[in-house]
């Protein structure tokens, strides 16, 4: 059962002052407990590098970049080194779409093929798709399947290639009736503000967001990133250990939902402009209306939180926080703010091992009864999954159990996600083993046989894989991921 184990986090400024001037404050009395707190968790994540920006009541009181900016070139990492933001790229693309709705131009509840008549879809409700809908997510438009990061579109027609290849897939529900994260939907809107506005996608949001704010080094336009000052993508190898990328994470056709390039010094002054409202050194970017469009909840999610205008919301300390993570190859990123406390955070890390909601939690809590994080123990078993196998696995598994309960995180879920690793990388067996282990640990838990059966299917043992979706759907018959994966191999 694959998890998606996405985090990321750090606190972001407000203040009129440069950054340059403001990121060194020895004599603020958190900065070096939270520098200790940002070590450990580089360490802990075993982060090539970790950028992190931290304000509190209007003040920044943390922002410092740690490591590399690649392992191969080893080039230090600091403020200006600009990492691949991922869907933290949403809520700026979101604000470019109210800007243009003040304008007069987008009307939120108009339908997309008003502004893009050559969008089809096979599934004629496609017809009913608003754009309010796409920034919420209702828009029932199905998500990336396949980003292309290897193979990217990067001409000035891509945005409106992407809108024009819609023609042979089927909505995944009534537009407007659910929720569904969609990444597809997102980058339709580089089209509509193309369109609405006259000028290229990345060309609007650099002279409508980036310049007014004060966002030197911030684009969506990968090419224009200054080689000195970039960031490279670190993945899993085959082996399981961190390396550099051979590509990077950028692709025109996918640019409004995951290729925001920034680094701190900038977000922080996406900060401010987010604190004050839409307005930063005197200039008015939005209004105090449409701050109020982009953060008020538009559809809820779970019992208290919502999805606004692609910001989502959290209750921390009983404070309502706007933010989003990212995360794409190489990179784990996150952006969030509470508006009442006057507090935000930022924070960059380019690998993909990085999982940073504990951080984001810690920093926003003011480090008030903050202890250690503790280390996953799948961080050591991907070590000797490969070259000792399950036997030593287990071994070194209940030993730390026993006795070093307190420095560990025993989660059976992180062991799955280190069988998928192994899956990705064509490491079947190992991630057979793996899965089987946790059968042992908790055999109720019906979404350990469902990842015990996509291991024997990647082995293309059908039949075994039939037989473990069975088991796990005896123990809950309605997982419907078991049951859609077993219907697939009945042929029903």
């Amino acid at each position: 059962m694959r998890r998606q184990l996405l985090f990321g986090l750090a606190l972001l400024l407000f203040n009129c002052q440069p950054v340059s001037e403001k990121i060194t404050q020895p004599e603020h009395p958190l900065a070096a407990k939270i520098d200790s707190i940002v070590i450990a968790q580089k360490a802990t994540f075993e982060l090539p590098g970790l950028a992190v920006g931290v304000i509190q009541d209007g003040e920044v009181i943390y922002a410092k970049g740690h490591g590399v900016q690649a392992l191969d070139t080893k080039a230090p990492l600091d403020l200006q080194s600009i990492f691949h933001m991922a869907s933290v790229s949403k809520p700026v693309v979101a604000t470019a779409i109210v800007q243009l709705v003040e304008a007069g131009k987008i009307d939120l509840e108009e339908r997309l093929v008003t502004y893009l008549p050559y969008f089809t879809m096979a599934d004629e409700r496609y017809k009913d798709i608003t754009i309010q809908q796409m920034l919420v997510h209702t828009s029932g438009i199905p998500d990336v399947e396949d980003y292309e990061w290897e193979n990217p579109q990067l001409d000035d027609g891509a945005a409106e290639r992407y809108s024009k290849s819609f023609g042979d897939m089927q909505l995944d529900f009534e537009p407007g009736s659910d929720f569904s994260y969609s990444n597809a939907a997102f980058n339709l809107l580089a089209d509509v503000i193309a369109k609405t506005s006259g000028i290229l996608f990345e060309d609007y949001m650099k002279a409508n967001i980036f310049e007014p704010a004060g966002m030197k080094n911030t684009t969506f336009f990968k090419p224009e990133v200054p080689e000195a000052i970039a960031t490279k993508a670190h993945i899993l190898g085959p082996d399981l250990q961190l390396k550099v990328w051979e590509h990077y994470p950028y692709n025109r056709i996918h640019a409004p939902s995951s290729t925001l390039n920034s680094n701190i010094e900038d977000l922080l002054q996406w900060a401010k402009l987010n604190l004050n409202k839409g307005t930063i050194n005197g200039k008015e970017v939005y209004s105090q209306k449409a701050y109020q469009m982009l953060t008020t909840g538009q559809y809820p999610i779970g019992e208290q939180d919502s999805v606004c205008l692609s910001w989502f919301t959290k209750k921390v300390d009983g404070q309502k926080l706007l933010g989003h993570s990212g995360g794409d190859e190489g990179f784990r990123t996150y952006f969030g703010f509470i508006p009442s406390t006057q507090s935000a955070v930022v924070l960059m890390g380019n690998g993909d091992t990085f999982w940073n909601d504990y951080l984001v939690n810690a920093l926003l809590q003011r480090l008030e009864g903050v202890k250690p994080w503790k280390q996953p123990i799948s961080f050591d078993l991907k070590n000797l999954i490969l070259t000792e196998g399950i036997d030593a696995v287990k071994a070194y598994y209940f030993d730390k159990k026993e006795n070093a309960a307190d420095q560990y995180l025993f989660r059976t879920g992180f062991l799955d996600d280190l069988g998928y690793k192994c899956i990705d990388r064509g490491h079947y067996q190992e991630a057979l083993d793996i899965f089987l282990f946790m059968v042992e640990l908790e055999p109720e838990h019906s979404g350990w046989p469902d990842s015990v059966a996509d291991a024997y299917r990647a082995m293309g043992e059908q039949e075994k894989a039939i037989e473990w979706y069975q088991k796990a759907l005896t123990i809950d018959p309605d997982q419907g991921f078991s049951q859609r994966k077993l219907q697939e191999l009945l042929g029903s």
